[in-house]
């Protein structure tokens, strides 16, 4: 059975939040992930953009999939997200009418050792059966690419609300977001799948070793959606995805870095 650590943070989980309340009638809602927000990307690429337009913008986070709730509620103006399977079928369900990828990373493995002898992300995953894991658990692109890993592994695999997880006993899902997740890995010495750029935004107040694989599953796009809910909004929402896809916020992107070390990359 699936062990679930829940924590209720205000930024992470929807049923925390009164979402009605996010907007006024001359608030722009961005609902975007954590790692963005977390990461400091979006405030260095968006300062011009807000002193040039002025717009009054809230930005939300959360995982990708409460994101894309607030997106079908109307309770977002455009949304920055991170899971291309999910973004694809809320396109097709017809909530969204585009999706245009502007920046990515990769994910890694995170814990108290390297994994460096592994030859790849899924021998990394089957060498932890002995070890504990710490699962976002909460529908985040992070935690749909956790449980597409280990489909790909050769563990038995147990689903149910809480999506798929292998059947192995130290195994914690924590229904929260990245900084979180992050962290109780570190105080319970567990491995965990994260973000790159979350990662080393925390890593100085971290014991946790990261390792990298190549894999082309650990590539993390990050893409813009626009949304039919919020027509009324329509052409603040074209400008900002016509601003963050311009030569000068691909520069921003290619130079931000996190402890000297480039975080997001672009195609």
């Amino acid at each position: 059975m699936i062990r679930v650590i829940f924590v209720c943070l205000i930024l992470f989980i929807p049923g925390c939040i009164n979402t009605s309340s996010l907007e006024s009638d001359d608030t722009f809602i961005l609902a975007t992930t954590t790692s963005l927000r977390d990461s400091g990307l979006l405030d260095h690429i968006l300062s011009d953009f807000l002193s040039e337009t002025q717009t009054d913008l809230k930005i939300v986070a959360f995982g990708t999939g409460a994101a894309l709730n607030l997106g079908k509620k109307g309770d977002a103006d455009v949304l920055i997200v991170h899971a291309p399977e999910k973004e694809n079928q809320f396109i097709d369900d017809g909530f969204g009418t585009s999706r245009t990828t502007f920046t990515y990373n990769h994910f890694v493995i995170v814990g108290p050792r390297t994994l460096e002898n592994s030859p790849n992300i899924i021998h990394a995953f089957e060498s932890l059966n002995s070890d504990c894991f710490i699962s976002r658990g909460d529908s985040s692109g992070t935690h749909e690419k956790e449980q597409t890993i280990w489909q790909a592994t050769n563990y038995t695999l147990n689903q149910d609300d809480g999506g798929v997880y292998p059947e192995i006993e130290n195994y914690f899902s924590v229904g929260n977001g990245m900084a979180v997740t992050l962290n109780m890995a570190n105080e319970m010495e567990c491995f965990t799948l994260s973000d790159r750029a979350t990662y080393l935004h925390l890593k100085p107040n971290l014991d946790l070793e990261m390792t990298e694989f190549t894999d082309e599953i650990l590539m993390n796009p990050y893409s813009i959606i626009q949304l039919n809910t919020t027509k009324e909004k329509q052409s603040i929402a074209i400008e900002l995805e016509t601003y963050l896809t311009s030569d000068i916020v691909m520069s921003k992107i290619e130079n931000f870095t996190i402890n000297n070390e480039q975080s997001f990359f672009v195609s």
